[in-house]
């Protein structure tokens, strides 16, 4: 004979049937909406519109920033490179700018190295919020909705949770896809213009200046007064180094160090929204 189950337990179980029928209905609706409406009409709007126009904003002003940043690199190594040929003869002896402008060279040349990579980053970070504002996402989130929806009527417990399982990682792709650079820029932006703008632009006028001494750099002092000129000389080096490091520290903290970090935060956040595995209760 076969036992009944208690009037709780048949009261989850045709809740729980309801909520699959409503569920399932909904998806349909989605689905529905994503293939009639068009994935234009949802997914941009006056919101999504903002975000993009700004992270387009401050993408372009990065790249900006750091083209400046290669442009006076070279334009200061330029100037290095011909002060090096030269060699002073004071009253005893002969005293080699190579000496003291060696060192620094080599960190300038690495500078507009970097500056360089970090231009190519952003140039490809631009590339993928195009990318995902003109794709059409369709194609991935109508699947991903199929296979919930078939998962919420098969009764085998492995393939309900598999299904659920790809279909949670094809949304997690189109979010990632969608929203991962704009949210990037969006909050880029912020942090940029709070913490790192009035740095960035200390740094840059100091090396500037330190560049423009150096090409004033008067051979005729040095010789009557080599001491005293070398000494302001790396003195002035040694600043330009402190400012180059502050440069390169900002721009790979921007521009690589603090993407990453945003992207692998917006995915363990979405990650922990959609990926709900979901208990069955079996009588």
């Amino acid at each position: 004979m076969k036992k009944e189950l208690p009037f709780i337990m048949q009261l989850f179980c045709r809740v729980d049937k309801r909520m699959k029928v409503e569920i399932g209905l909904l998806l349909i609706l989605c689905i529905f909406a994503l293939i009639t409406i068009g994935w234009n009409e949802i997914a941009h709007n006056q919101l999504t519109n903002g975000v993009e126009q700004e992270s387009v904003k401050y993408l372009d002003d990065s790249m900006h920033r750091a083209g400046a940043a290669f442009l006076i690199a070279r334009a200061l190594n330029a100037t290095i490179s011909v002060m090096q040929s030269f060699t002073i003869t004071p009253f005893i002896g002969e005293l080699s700018l190579g000496e003291i402008l060696d060192p620094i060279n080599d960190l300038v040349e690495r500078f507009s190295w970097i500056m360089l990579i970090v231009t190519v980053s952003l140039g490809i970070q631009k590339l993928f919020l195009e990318i995902g504002v003109t794709i059409d996402l369709t194609w991935i989130i109508v699947p991903a909705l199929f296979f919930i929806l078939i998962s919420l009527f098969t009764k085998m417990q492995i393939s309900k949770h598999r299904l659920r399982l790809f279909a949670y990682k094809l949304l997690l792709l189109v979010l990632v896809i969608r929203f991962a650079v704009p949210i990037t820029g969006l909050i880029g932006s912020y942090v940029s213009s709070q913490f790192l703008a009035e740095r960035h632009d200390y740094a840059m006028q100091s090396i500037e200046k330190s560049r423009v001494k150096m090409a004033d750099f008067s051979f005729q002092d040095a010789a009557t007064a080599p001491k005293e000129s070398f000494t302001q000389l790396q003195k002035d080096s040694e600043r330009m180094v402190e400012q180059i490091i502050t440069l390169i520290t900002i721009f790979l903290f921007e521009t690589v160090l603090f993407p990453l970090l945003i992207l692998w935060g917006l995915i363990k956040t979405f990650s922990a929204l959609f990926y709900v595995p979901l208990l069955e209760q079996r009588v």
